[in-house]
């Protein structure tokens, strides 16, 4: 799950080129290429074509699963850790 969330914080971010994603995600481009699909079958993601490049951006339904996870994130940040 945690790379999955990796990409689509990496293309939230402004990234969008297949390249620069599996850069910034430390992924081979095989791997990479697998989540892509992966994250586009289930409509979090989408692939433009534009000047013949591959770009791709988040659809309302991957926002939306960010910014959950961003506020779940966020409520167990506030958790104090338990010492033994």
């Amino acid at each position: 799950m945690q790379v999955e969330l990796d990409i689509l914080q990496t293309i939230n971010s402004g990234i969008d080129r297949p390249t620069r994603i599996m850069y910034r995600t430390n992924l081979s481009w095989s791997v990479m290429q697998s989540f892509l699909v992966i994250l586009e079958n289930q409509g979090l993601i989408i692939t433009k074509k534009e000047n013949g490049r591959t770009l791709y951006s988040l659809t309302e339904k991957g926002n939306n699963l960010l910014a959950t996870y961003d506020s779940v994130k966020s409520q167990f940040d506030t958790f104090e850790p338990l010492v033994a």
